[in-house]
Formats: C-alpha cells, sequence, structure tokens
C-alpha cells in the first residue's frame, strides 16, 4: 500500500477540545458525511465535514485531537495539527500507513 487515501462518505468522529487534564471536553458525532484526504505516506489526514456542522464543531473551540472511524473499520486517530479558516476542516498529524480495519495514527 502506498499510503494515499481517499474517503468520501459517512463517519463516525470523536473530538477533543482542550489539553488541560479534567478541563477538556470531548464530542462525539457518529455518521458524519466527510471527505478524508491523504496525499501519501506520513503526510497529515485532512479531514474534511459540512460547512454548517463545521462551524459548530471547529470553530471558537480549542480542537486538540480527532479520531475518524471509518464503516471498512479503519480508524484515524493524532492530534489537530490545523483547522480551517472557514472552520470546515481540520488535519490530523498521521504518522503511520493506514490498514483497512486497523487503528492508525
Amino acid at each position: 500500500m502506498n499510503g494515499v487515501l481517499s474517503y468520501h462518505g459517512p463517519a463516525d468522529l470523536t473530538l477533543t477540545y482542550g489539553t488541560s487534564p479534567g478541563l477538556g471536553r470531548t464530542a462525539e458525532r457518529p455518521g458524519v458525511e466527510v471527505v478524508v484526504r491523504r496525499p501519501s505516506a506520513g503526510a497529515p489526514v485532512s479531514v474534511k465535514v459540512g460547512r454548517y456542522l463545521g462551524v459548530d464543531l471547529l470553530k471558537g473551540f480549542d480542537l486538540t485531537r480527532a479520531v475518524v472511524a471509518l464503516p471498512d473499520g479503519t480508524v484515524l486517530e493524532g492530534a489537530v495539527q490545523a483547522v480551517s479558516g472557514s472552520g470546515d476542516s481540520f488535519e490530523i498529524a498521521a504518522v503511520s500507513q493506514p490498514t483497512q480495519g486497523e487503528r492508525y495514527a
């Protein structure tokens, strides 16, 4: 596998806000329509959500970590390294090669 990932469809999102122990919060959103892209192995994973949902989840908060679970069992997990100015996408710092049905970060 070459590390390239492209997916459009539903996914379960778990987003963590804040880094202080006991002060952060987690939001879980099952079945969110997403576009996931990773151009090559070792590149960050770009996750785009609908604009309405994105503004609700991404803007104005300190998003620090994300888990994206795809229907085939693939799980993308890692620190959030960027949120778009429009609030409809974010990047996960992912370093391992994706494997269907397995977790990677």
